[in-house]
């Protein structure tokens, strides 16, 4: 009995141990899969709508953005890194990769992505991230990302439109721009409501939430501001009513030169781009005082940017994951030079659902501001926005692709505070971050081919490593044609001649070098007949390697 009593404590004694062993087995799988998670770093994806070049003050700008500048000073700026002029054909390549026309979006917005791609917050979500947006989500996916009913199966958390008219009003909602919660109809507050400011409650709510859980987490805010009209609190607009007075858009210009070459993100050497013709001298215009108010407002309107972003940043600090989150900001495209000619006054116009009268126009009798009018900053401040270069919204000249980039992540970016002059792309970004989660690309998802990804990962950047020269960048927007070396840029407008310029010695684009270099037009000029026939059949074959490359022709381009 007692032989038998002691192999029983003895059997018991092995089970428990067994037991033990393997709970603790579990435990230290359990563990390290918390560490594989905590290893993934939390995304922030922040992009502004119609953001010049310079408008930052760590870009030049005399605006104020000290949250902003704060990222650039404890992150990296891009000095070369470009967008796709246009807001649907950006948000297209930002979300997929890969390059608008192959997805159905190219010189105009349909609204509709093929069925050959799949998003970055898919393929995050499907790696176990958490998921939120909040702000403009125009973009309409084979699947119906556009209902915000379906909305739940790619986001965790929703706030904000899924159209893409722009924000109509940043202080009432308007037809076809209506705002989502979680896939419910949301009514905003009867008093305090500002476009951006909704924004950033959501944007810090779902991040507060996110933040508490056992995932790491994307949150992606894409803001209306500074995108027209012109609407600003009175408080924010009086910040900066007596600057513009004072400063007017021709000396602007020429500070914002000065600065950008002092904080090295352009070359001394490169000639500030001429005023845009239709611009007369500041000390001419007609109506300087109203004109300094248009520029005030939409200062005001990228000061109140620059708050939400701060907002962020404070409630990444407050739950502990600043440290462990790579944040990305970014414009959709360069300024708009948008003027509107013909005043509205009546009950029911398309920019007010609640039939209040809308002053709609550009001439001195409508004041910028208010919530009743709707004007635009013209060529005169977009001229300024875009500086040092050329061009706007809609053109791929400088002023129209060229973006601010900034990237915070304290655990990834090696030289902080610095700026590169590596060359990129805003498909770029999803190939960055699908690197620094760990997730993978597909070659098919739900049953469907997509295409592959045309982008190159920014992290050899972020760590200071050498980056091998980016492959050409090319672009076709509204006839509008470009192609990007590393130093050479082939622009023109279908039916016309084409033009060269050196950018290491001209980037703002002022002498154009066609004539002195035929053989390298010729070349850069079959890289895009190639690019551009390849692109709008949305084939994988032909010249288009793989990864999205032009094979071949680039490389005859590498040499100066």
């Amino acid at each position: 009995m007692r032989a038998a009593g002691q192999g029983g404590r003895q059997s018991r004694r092995t089970f428990l141990q067994t037991v033990a062993g393997a709970v603790a087995v579990v435990a230290a799988s359990a563990k390290r899969a918390r560490g594989a998670e905590a290893a993934r770093p939390n995304i922030v994806l922040l992009m502004a709508d119609d953001l010049g070049f310079s408008d930052l003050g760590c870009y030049g700008g005399e605006v104020t953005t000290p949250h902003l500048d704060r990222l650039a000073d404890e992150g990296l700026r891009f000095s070369r890194f470009y967008n796709n002029a246009l807001c649907g054909p950006s948000r297209a390549s930002l979300m997929t990769g890969v390059n608008p026309h192959v997805l159905g979006i190219g010189s105009r917005w349909t609204g509709l992505l093929r069925k050959n791609c799949v998003t970055l917050v898919e393929l995050l979500k499907q790696a176990g991230y958490a998921t939120s947006a909040v702000g403009r989500l125009d973009m309409t996916t084979a699947d119906g990302w556009h209902d915000p009913e379906m909305l739940a199966r790619h986001l965790d958390r929703f706030f904000g439109s899924t159209s893409h008219t722009g924000p109509g009003n940043y202080f009432a909602v308007v037809r076809g721009a209506e705002d989502w919660l979680n896939g419910k109809a949301w009514t905003p507050p009867a008093d305090g409501y500002y476009r951006t400011d909704a924004n950033a409650d959501y944007a810090v709510r779902f991040l507060r939430e996110q933040a508490a859980g056992d995932r790491p987490f994307f949150l992606y805010a894409g803001f209306s501001s500074p995108h027209w009209p012109l609407h600003a609190r009175e408080a924010e607009i009086t910040r900066f009513r007596d600057l513009y007075r004072g400063l007017g858009w021709d000396a602007a210009r020429a500070r914002r030169h000065e600065r950008l070459a002092g904080l090295g993100l352009v070359r001394p050497a490169w000639r500030l781009a001429p005023r845009d013709p239709r611009v007369p001298p500041w000390d001419e215009a007609p109506h300087g005082v109203w004109e300094a108010e248009r520029m005030a407002v939409y200062a005001a309107q990228v000061h109140a940017l620059d708050r939400a972003v701060g907002r962020i940043m404070k409630a990444l600090d407050e739950t502990g994951a600043a440290a462990h989150t790579l944040v990305l900001f970014l414009s959709d495209n360069g300024p708009s030079d948008q003027v509107w000619k013909r005043p509205l006054d009546r009950p029911g116009d398309p920019w007010r659902r609640d039939g209040t009268p809308t002053r709609l126009g550009n001439t001195p009798d409508i004041p910028p501001g208010p919530a009743d009018t709707f004007v635009t900053y013209g060529p005169p401040w977009a001229n300024v926005s875009a500086t040092p270069f050329g061009g706007y919204k809609g053109s791929v000249y400088e002023g129209g692709i060229a973006t601010p980039l900034i990237v915070r992540w304290p655990r990834g970016v090696e030289a902080r505070g610095t700026v590169t002059h590596a060359l990129g792309h805003i498909t770029d970004l999803m190939v960055t971050c699908l690197d620094v989660a760990g997730a993978a690309y597909p070659t098919t998802f739900r049953g469907r081919t997509v295409r592959p990804l045309e982008g190159e990962s920014l992290l050899p950047v972020f760590e200071g490593r050498e980056r091998p020269e980016r492959q050409p960048v090319c672009w076709e927007m509204r006839n509008h044609r470009a192609v990007r070396t590393d130093r050479w840029k082939l622009i023109g407008r279908k039916g016309r001649p084409w033009k060269l310029f050196d950018m290491h010695a001209d980037r703002t684009e002022t002498r154009d070098v066609a004539g002195d270099h035929p053989d390298r037009v010729e070349a850069l000029a079959r890289v895009f007949a190639t690019w551009s026939r390849e692109a709008k059949r949305g084939a994988g074959g032909g010249r288009l390697t793989g990864n999205g490359r032009l094979h071949g022709l680039a490389v005859r381009l590498r040499r100066p």
